[in-house]
């Protein structure tokens, strides 16, 4: 067995893996990466399942000091990765060697990054699950995020080819998220369903992993308050206040808001990479 120690914790940095669907019937959120894709893509690239444990990054990145050689893969936002004082390009493969200390810089583009190593990360399981839920007390590392002075156990696999991938693209500003008219789309009045189109919205700073809030202009709907209702990751739901708030991957799993969109997995993945106050638009898809 191997170790990974934290010298720094970054900003709320997590073990996901796959999640824990199919348990909302009990209030329990799937939680799991915030970017799929990112995340399945660095696993893959590693050798492991797709939805093996990894660790998931927000805005700074961990500082993380390996006592053995081992392979991994870094994914998502740009964080100017370094091994050492060198240079670590994102998307593809990628040899530590033991002693060596991976490190990086407040996220560049997009806000999310991930790190996976070949091999297992031995830690808690909670419904069958290593995705940390920290409301819940759930998942990986006792379900908190990492801190500083804790050691990650890692049962390494052997590697013998590099694979690297071209970067994702970029998007031009601003981006476009597409969106699914929800349940309660209908009950928005036609103005507040004209500007849903057409106007910037931007995430708010007092987001987290169970939703994000949106500023923008208000909407208004012919019904308030409904009964309480499931809703699930992706979910838009309108405030009473006029504002609008994405559920995500921790999100709760009823609510009595109305649901006036649902961003499907990949619009998801690419809304959960915005910055704070970074301007998009929604594209509805009826």
């Amino acid at each position: 067995m191997n170790h990974i120690e934290v010298i720094q914790s970054g900003l709320l940095t997590t073990m996901q893996d796959g999640g824990r669907p199919g348990l909302a019937f009990f209030a329990i959120p799937a939680s799991g990466p915030l970017d799929r894709v990112a995340a399945q893509t660095a696993n893959v690239l590693v050798g492991n399942a797709p939805t093996a444990t990894l660790l998931e990054c927000n805005f700074t990145p961990p500082r993380l000091r390996f006592d053995h050689e081992a392979t991994l893969c870094l994914t998502g936002a740009d964080m100017r990765w370094q091994i050492d004082d060198s240079l670590a390009d994102r998307y593809c493969t990628l040899t530590i060697s033991a002693g060596s200390v991976l490190s990086g810089k407040p996220a560049e583009q997009g806000c999310r990054g991930y790190i996976a190593v070949a091999g297992d990360m031995i830690t808690t399981r909670s419904f069958g699950s290593t995705a940390c839920y920290a409301l819940g007390e759930l998942g990986g590392n006792a379900g908190r995020p990492l801190q500083a002075g804790d050691v990650i156990a890692t049962n390494p696999a052997a590697v013998t080819c590099r694979i690297e991938l071209s970067l994702p693209v970029v998007p031009s500003a601003p981006i476009v998220v597409d969106m699914w008219c929800g349940p309660e789309y209908g009950s928005l009045l036609p103005e507040s369903q004209k500007l849903l189109e057409a106007s910037c919205f931007r995430i708010a700073p007092d987001s987290n992993r169970m939703g994000a809030r949106i500023h923008g202009p208000q909407l208004v709907a012919r019904q308030g308050l409904l009964d309480s209702l499931p809703v699930l990751p992706g979910m838009v739901q309108l405030l009473p206040s006029g504002s609008c708030i994405v559920v995500l991957q921790d999100g709760q799993t009823t609510g009595g808001y109305p649901r006036i969109g649902y961003l499907p997995s990949l619009s998801l993945d690419r809304f959960n990479q915005l910055r704070f106050h970074q301007p998009f638009l929604f594209s509805c898809q009826i």
